[in-house]
């Protein structure tokens, strides 16, 4: 048994709010929510923060170190779900947005990728 509880905290929309929330917790899962050194002061007893995704633009990796706040992302974990709505994308774009007019077949087509990040 963990012994942990989770506090999820969604549709803040204050810094206020977000700094109210934290300040109990022991580790935070992220997305696109920002880390920063006043996060950081204001969660006392965080030991780790996880981004649920690649990189860490919005973690404050400096401020991290020096309260010994281990951060860690997830690169790769949505890389099906970006292939997905890349295919989309293409079929929304070649269909012209379905706004009725014709568009354009993807079949005889020559396509080229260019992947970046996982």
């Amino acid at each position: 048994d963990a012994k942990y509880t989770l506090k999820k905290l969604e549709n803040y929309k204050t810094k206020a709010e977000l700094l109210e929330g934290v300040k109990d917790v022991d580790a935070m899962i992220i997305r696109s929510d920002i880390v920063d050194a006043a996060v950081l002061d204001a969660a006392a007893k965080l030991k780790i923060v996880v981004r649920a995704g690649a990189g860490y633009d919005n973690i404050d990796l400096k401020a991290t170190a020096a309260k010994d706040v281990v951060a860690m992302n997830t690169p790769g974990q949505n890389a099906n779900a970006v292939a997905e709505l890349v295919f989309g994308m293409m079929l929304t774009s070649a269909r012209n947005n379905y706004d009725g007019s014709s568009g354009f077949e993807l079949a005889g087509k020559t396509m080229a990728f260019y992947g970046f990040g996982a």
